[in-house]
């Protein structure tokens, strides 16, 4: 149970890895800095609201890159990290509370 707890949590950490995460809101991105209001007289604010959604994406990006990099950044991150996880979820589901009998 441990063991597959543990390859579980191992793909999970993996499919998170900044790389996939840009890539799978690259779209979203896109689609919400284009430009819709060319020619009128928003275009200004339509401009400055653009350049603030970029600033907040790359700033969001980055930081999430460092945490990922610290918690989950290398192969021995990633395994000690779901290996906790798998302690807790397990340890969690065996632990009985008699106070709620």
């Amino acid at each position: 149970m441990y063991a597959s707890l543990a390859r579980f949590g191992y793909g999970l950490a993996k499919s998170l890895r900044p790389s996939k995460v840009k890539k799978l809101l690259a779209p979203a991105l896109k689609k919400s800095t284009e430009s819709k209001m060319a020619g009128t007289k928003l275009a200004g604010a339509e401009k400055t609201l653009i350049k603030g959604i970029k600033g907040t994406a790359s700033t969001g990006y980055k930081g999430y890159r460092k945490l990922y990099g610290a918690t989950l950044g290398t192969s021995g991150a990633r395994k000690a990290t779901s290996a906790g996880l798998g302690i807790y979820g397990i340890g969690s589901f065996l632990n009985e509370d008699d106070s709620e009998y």
